[in-house]
């Protein structure tokens, strides 16, 4: 555990946001690595993920401070922590989708390949994150006498390192990600599979990690199961319904072509 990673003069550099720097600027590599693969303007992903950075830490934080209303009765001033203590990836999420779908259009973009850009990189930006809850201690889990548990300062017994769980469970899905890609031709695929995906690396290590108030871990697992939930369906009801247009399709190729070879030539008539 080491929050604050060194000082500038007598300014410290807190590790969290050295983390979440870094899980931004490698998520804006990979998605412009992607949205190149694709054949589109890689460079307005910059735009872009200044854009979800923005709005993703805003969404996050007031997401947070909605839940946690009495912490700062009183005292408004630590709304804003540049610690960037008490940030939920929910909220952020909830605010940045439609703030980057919004300007996507604007720049007259294809949605979908930009979307699945940012759904890839997705995973890869959350592990680095959690390296950073790892270094704040934050986001820990419940007391465990596994050989791997951790006993952070202040902690009187060693807990589950759910921000590690979690950092290994999304590099997983990262590299799932990078190996379906090909696959998910169409637009909105990879990033409803990166959705679901997350959903179910959040529902399981809920299970491990702490909540001072128990129904809030209740309520992450339902909105993770939700989440991972309402993606699946949506992937599989596009996936469905444009093989079920296709087939469609062939069907009335196939009729056009039988009813013109049976019409006489010019000839024959």
């Amino acid at each position: 555990m080491r929050p604050v990673l060194f000082h500038i003069g007598s300014y410290p550099v807190y590790s969290y946001g050295v983390m979440l720097f870094l899980a931004f600027l490698a998520g804006i590599m990979v998605a412009r690595a992607e949205l190149a693969r694709r054949g589109l303007d890689s460079s307005a992903i910059y735009l872009i993920g200044a854009v979800a950075a923005i709005s993703g830490v805003l969404g996050a934080r007031l997401f947070y401070v909605l839940g946690h209303l009495e912490e700062f009765s009183g005292d408004w001033g630590r709304v804003i922590d540049f610690n960037m203590r008490g940030l939920v990836y929910y909220g952020g999420l909830a605010l940045a989708v439609p703030a980057c779908l919004l300007l996507v259009r604007r720049l007259g973009l294809p949605a979908g390949d930009v979307a699945d850009s940012v759904g890839l990189a997705l995973p890869l930006s959350l592990a680095i994150a959690r390296v950073g809850c790892f270094l704040n201690g934050c986001c820990g889990g419940k007391p465990s006498g596994l050989p791997w548990a951790v006993t952070f300062p202040g902690s009187l017994s060693p807990v589950h390192p759910t921000q590690l769980y979690e950092m290994v469970l999304d590099l997983a899905l990262f590299a799932f990600l990078l190996a379906a890609r090909k696959r998910l031709r169409r637009g909105w695929d990879l990033f409803l599979l990166s959705l679901a995906g997350y959903g179910l690396v959040r529902f399981i290590n809920e299970f491990f990690r702490f909540h001072a108030d128990a129904r809030a871990g209740l309520f992450f697992q339902a909105a993770s199961l939700a989440l991972a939930s309402c993606a699946a369906g949506l992937l599989l009801y596009y996936r469905e319904r444009k093989t079920a247009e296709s087939e469609m399709s062939a069907v009335g190729e196939g009729g056009e072509k039988a009813q013109a070879d049976a019409e006489p030539s010019t000839e024959e008539r």
